[in-house]
């Protein structure tokens, strides 16, 4: 085992100090050292800090998992398909979940080619990936919806008019006659809608969407794009061959249905729900006046007014009012209430917004959930230290936090192996590499075409860096 995946616990440690120090969470240490009481830790004992991978599995530069969907986003199951990547082809039928064997590719130039079976006969190409270094998930979503439909009986008469179709919800099916007798099978899909808005196998939260868009002056799309990027997503089990010292094996991995967890819990800290708040943070929420988390909570009886007019969590009840971040519906809107709530303190603090496309003005409201207004404003005055900043400690006071730095920041989010490596990767610069590695996530993340019927009805939104210097703020040069 490597040295720098060892620790020896000193005198005075915790598991939390460990695993913050070291870029790991206490659940991890929990269960790769197999403790029984997290709080029972003695000096000199041996702990692991991370799942070694196994040794002699196959190398390639990347892998890609493909899921087939159809127009509504429900999986399509026993589809032929062939995949062909660089000189090697392989046919392969979706499982339940639309899912082919992974694909590898063995260097970065190589594109993966998809060719499904026409209803007709034959292969159609669907899509050329040229998927990046890492293991990644592509979705594949068909136009169509394939059913599987009895011929009804005829029992006289239209049952409508063809030019007008009765409306269904997404993924229901109706069958009909037309003024001729003949049998039709009306489907609900959910595009082209009136809101150009498509959401797949999130469609449950439509409502929510758009409510959450109404309230924020934001479209749709872009609270979609933030949500999306925020939620963590339902997975589904399932095989894959490796090979392990020369013989291959079966592993079971987790791939992603993309469908919000309502439900989600993040194992190092207090974040919960579909957009993940911190218990701090949703509580603060609770008792900001005219929020929807406050109104929900004050009718309830979670909070209380004082007589100066301030809300306070009731104790009895903030067990109860932490839990409601479990709820789908209040868990959006507060996001939108909280990103509008930072970005109008970024306003405040002289940047204008004006000029920004809806697709545009969702980067930086999805900069500010994940930063926090404070770290928010420094990222775009371009001031965010490598190092934590402290104020001066004097007799009596010690030193205390002032601000984050870069440093702290991207191994708080990728840990301190991946945070060290991106380092070196820029010159041993932490601001460059946490400036560059947010970016990316945002630009790659917030993207509200992504959730559109007819995407190019949308403007077109530029990267982050460039919305920086567009608003008035500071890209540091590296």
């Amino acid at each position: 085992m490597a040295e720098d995946n060892q620790y020896t616990v000193q005198p005075g440690d915790s598991l939390s100090s460990i695993a913050q120090r070291n870029g790991v969470t206490v659940s991890d240490l929990v269960k790769l050292n197999k403790i029984d009481n997290p709080r029972l830790i003695y000096p000199g004992q041996k702990l692991v800090l991370r799942e070694q991978p196994e040794q002699d599995a196959e190398s390639y530069f990347s892998e890609l998992w493909i899921r087939i969907t159809d127009a509504n986003g429900a999986p399509i199951p026993d589809l032929k398909t062939k995949v062909v990547a660089g000189a090697d082809s392989q046919e392969h039928v979706t499982d339940k979940q639309g899912l082919i064997p992974p694909i590898q590719t063995q260097k970065a130039s190589e594109k993966v080619q998809v060719f499904v079976a026409k209803i007709d006969g034959g292969t159609k190409k669907v899509a050329e990936i040229a998927p990046p270094a890492g293991v990644h998930q592509a979705t594949l979503r068909s136009p169509k919806v394939k059913l599987d439909t009895a011929l009804r009986v005829h029992q006289g008469g239209a049952d409508h008019h063809e030019a007008a179709p009765l409306p269904l919800p997404p993924g229901e099916t109706q069958q009909n006659r037309d003024t001729a007798g003949n049998p039709v099978v009306n489907v609900g899909v959910e595009c082209p809608n009136n809101d150009n808005l498509r959401l797949g196998p999130n469609a449950k939260f439509r409502d929510y969407i758009i409510s959450a868009g109404t309230r924020s002056g934001f479209k749709p799309q872009a609270v979609a794009s933030v949500i999306n990027i925020e939620a963590a997503k339902l997975v589904v089990s399932v095989e894959k061959k490796v090979k392990i010292h020369g013989k291959i094996k079966t592993k079971i991995v987790k791939v992603s249905t993309g469908e919000w967890n309502p439900a989600s819990a993040a194992s190092g800290s207090s974040a919960r729900g579909l957009t993940q708040f911190l218990a701090g943070t949703w509580l603060g929420e609770a008792v900001r006046s005219g929020t929807f988390v406050n109104e929900k909570a004050e009718a309830n009886g979670w909070v209380t007014k004082d007589a100066h007019g301030k809300y306070h969590v009731v104790p009895a009840h903030k067990a109860e009012l932490l839990d409601f971040r479990s709820n789908a519906e209040a868990a959006i809107m507060a996001a939108v209430d909280y990103g509008m709530s930072n970005f109008r303190a970024l306003q405040s603090n002289g940047y204008n917004f004006s000029g920004l496309n809806d697709g545009e003005r969702a980067k930086i409201l999805y900069l500010s959930h994940h930063l926090g207004s404070g770290d928010a404003n420094r990222y775009l005055a371009g001031t965010i230290a490598a190092d934590d900043t402290y104020s001066q400690a004097t007799p009596g006071h010690p030193a205390r936090l002032i601000a984050r730095g870069a440093k702290t920041l991207l191994i708080a989010q990728i840990g301190a192996s991946a945070a060290a490596k991106r380092a070196e990767d820029n010159g041993g610069n932490y601001v460059k590499a946490h400036r560059l590695w947010l970016s990316q996530l945002i630009d790659n993340g917030v993207n509200f075409k992504n959730f559109a019927c007819d995407p190019t009805k949308l403007a077109d939104v530029r990267p982050l860096l460039d919305l920086v210097t567009a608003v008035g703020g500071t890209n540091p040069t590296f």
